[in-house]
């Protein structure tokens, strides 16, 4: 289904089933973060403070927690292209290009946002780095009050896997490193989720435990499906789980492995602008009757998701970088 936007010679289409599937199955922190609806650019999401608990006696006053209500903040930004087509090949009997190519841009527009939010290691400016990642959270310190309080590299590890990587000795790297979360307050069993690039998985084979068992099980049945586990945690692969100065959808630096409570991976959906089909992401075409292409009989479509990306705290989670 096609929707005229008038004025602008450019066609909304409404494709967001394939899109959002295919933006799902390739994207970590679209699968797995909690959404929150943004109606504007900006929006604070509350965050659930210290409350302090303490016995009560009879006819006695209740014990006030100190410190006020705090806030994560999440600003919305767009990432997105645009790809030139033929005419003719729109035109001449045969496969379906556009088709395949909105798929292929959401596979990237998914792992450009996972990159933004996972690796990327420069400070935030929203543009070449769209929002504060996780790998550059843990890496800096956050002088916020009480448990929210984080010291930088606190919850980070580094893993070579030229001296760590096989056996009981790779076992208890990774071991400690998620111990870090487990020791936390943020610690919850039925939120625990694994985020890591498929680079990690020829070392992940060769680690075992210290009886023998090998940590990485390649897809177990869980609750009727099949996945990956990591120390008894689901995993779930991402191409952008990546360290890279600046967002991309293609990152080559060091691979990197999340862990923690997935309830403080926040996600914001935002709208997109108007001329573009309310799915997000969501593409439009303009013909070669219309703007720029009618001078090479080309037909340009635009493809864009509009997301916004924070934590709630650092200590939800732990960072291990494969160095080697």
């Amino acid at each position: 289904m096609a929707r005229e936007t008038f004025g602008t010679g450019w066609i909304a289409v409404e494709t967001g089933d394939v899109a959002i599937q295919a933006l799902m199955t390739t994207s970590a922190v679209e699968a797995l973060a909690r959404p929150e609806r943004m109606t504007t650019d900006t929006k604070q999401v509350p965050r659930s403070g210290d409350f302090a608990i303490s016995s009560v006696a009879k006819g006695g006053a209740y014990t006030e927690t100190a410190g006020v209500q705090d806030y994560v903040g999440l600003v919305a930004r767009k990432a997105g292209g645009v790809l030139r087509v033929a005419e003719e090949d729109l035109t001449d009997a045969g496969p379906d290009i556009l088709a395949t190519k909105r798929q292929g841009a959401a596979r990237n527009m998914a792992k450009f946002y996972d990159n933004a939010s996972l690796g990327t290691s420069g400070t935030e400016n929203g543009t070449t780095i769209l929002y504060t990642s996780v790998y550059k959270a843990l890496r800096t310190t956050n002088s916020a009050s009480g448990s929210f309080a984080y010291t930088a590299d606190a919850n980070y590890r580094a893993f070579n896997a030229s001296t760590t990587a096989s056996g009981a000795l790779g076992y208890l790297a990774l071991s400690n490193a998620l111990g870090l979360w487990e020791q936390s307050e943020f610690y919850d069993e039925g939120s625990g989720f694994v985020i890591a690039s498929p680079a990690w998985k020829a070392a992940l084979r060769n680690i075992v435990d210290t009886q023998g068992r090998p940590i990485f099980n390649e897809s177990p049945i869980i609750e009727g499906i099949s996945r990956d586990t990591v120390l008894g945690l689901p995993v779930t692969w991402s191409m952008g789980a990546r360290v890279s100065g600046t967002n991309t959808h293609n990152p080559t630096g060091n691979p990197l492995m999340i862990m923690g409570n997935r309830d403080f991976l926040i996600k914001g959906m935002a709208n997109l602008s108007p001329e573009i089909a309310s799915p997000n992401p969501g593409f439009a075409i303009q013909r070669a009757g219309n703007g720029v292409g009618f001078l090479t009989d080309e037909a340009l479509m635009k493809a864009a998701m509009r997301r916004g990306f924070n934590i709630g705290t650092e200590n939800a989670f732990v960072v291990v970088e494969k160095t080697g």
